[in-house]
């Protein structure tokens, strides 16, 4: 495939991808079923990290009329460095094959950072073939792998991927912050966005406990453990409850912890399409991140979910999201667990005011963030034929 050759269709390729079903994000697969319906051909080709029992053990299946192409090679955060780095191998070296064997189909590549093999592999494509790729960027690459590489190893993996976004159409970064990282003549901003039209939200009954909810990864950089602070420090407040959802390598850790809290339950993930159940019986949603200044620059699609499910919003970093809550008022930032337990009370006390931030959080998020929207923004950008 060249540069000249007529670009009919998109190939979205990416590891971390979730299928229907499956719990974590989805912002790929809603993007697919929207360029789908507008009568492009979609190719996903993914990793089977997310993906639930229930699929057959098989290459290929079609969902919605989407193609997707699937190794299981799956990631987790408990697996040992030397493990989770075969798999990203193994499936990098897998897609080389399945991108030969689509070569002919015409299909605009959409490469996902990370894992950073990924844009390596489309640029050095793009050398041979010609073959135009973007890049969706999901954290504040390179300089996030700072945080977990050697210096020496950092800047050698930091120099190619420069020269990937180099050699990329166009970068699109998920958050402004990840923006500042990257080479501003190709980054378009493209949120991660979520689904308004399934976060809806149902009436909380009036003798449901006032809830604060974490649902997403239960890793080292997410530092959940703050929440448990949090709990401990309104421990006397019998009617605020405190739900965690989710999975990682600092769960067992979690739980151990939480055995003495009595406000605090833990439940398993749960798949995209029942998280709008567990949000509406929740008043206030909880992203988290150690504190780094980097991490700051995240694009959780919790975040974004808990808007669209009316949820107030609480986390304890600062850069673009708590600039967010400022400016619309439908939450707040605290970095100290006195100050994040203050700024639950506040709505715990004030029903009048949270219904006010609830509605101004429902409405932020249909008006910026809906993935109907986004992929219309993305796929403007894409040099496919009419």
């Amino acid at each position: 495939m060249t540069r000249k050759k007529a670009v009919q269709g998109i190939l979205y390729w990416q590891y971390f991808f979730t299928p229907p079903g499956g719990w974590g994000n989805r912002r790929s697969y809603d993007f697919a079923r929207q360029w789908r319906e507008k009568k492009h051909e979609v190719w996903i080709l993914a990793g089977g990290t997310y993906f639930p029992s229930q699929y057959p053990k098989r290459c290929a299946f079609l969902a919605k009329g989407i193609g997707i192409i699937w190794l299981p090679a799956p990631y987790h955060q408990k697996l040992g460095l030397g493990r989770r780095l075969w798999s990203f191998i193994r499936f990098s070296l897998w897609s080389i094959y399945i991108l030969w064997r689509l070569r002919h189909r015409g299909l605009y590549l959409v490469a996902t950072l990370p894992p950073p093999f990924l844009p390596f592999i489309a640029a050095f494509r793009k050398k041979l073939f010609g073959a135009p790729f973007s890049i969706d960027v999901y954290d504040a690459w390179p300089q996030i792998l700072a945080t977990k590489l050697p210096r020496s190893l950092y800047f050698l993996l930091a120099k190619a991927l420069h020269w990937s976004f180099k050699e990329a159409d166009k970068l699109f970064a998920l958050s402004p912050d990840i923006a500042r990282y990257l080479p501003a003549a190709k980054v378009c901003l493209s949120y991660n966005g979520t689904r308004p039209e399934l976060f809806q939200r149902k009436r909380v009954a009036p003798f449901t406990p006032f809830r604060v909810i974490y649902a997403g990864t239960l890793g080292w950089a997410n530092g959940v453990g703050f929440l448990l602070h949090v709990a401990q420090a309104l421990r006397l407040y019998s009617s605020i409850q405190f739900w965690i959802i989710g999975d990682g390598a600092e769960r067992a850790l979690i739980e151990a912890q939480a055995k003495n809290l009595p406000n605090l339950q833990l439940w398993p993930p749960v798949p995209v399409e029942e998280m709008p159940f567990w949000l509406s019986e929740a008043h206030i949603g909880v992203s988290l991140v150690r504190p780094l200044p980097i991490l700051a620059s995240n694009s959780a699609n919790k975040f974004y979910d808990y808007l669209a499910n009316g949820l107030v919003v609480g986390i304890n970093y600062g850069g673009w999201q708590a600039e967010v809550l400022r400016r619309v008022q439908c939450g707040f930032s605290a970095q100290s667990v006195m100050a994040f337990a203050a700024g639950i009370l506040r709505y715990y006390w004030d029903r009048r005011e949270w219904e006010k931030a609830s509605a101004r959080a429902r409405l932020w998020a249909e008006k910026e963030y809906d993935r109907r929207l986004l992929s219309r923004e993305v796929l403007r950008h894409l040099p496919l034929s009419p």
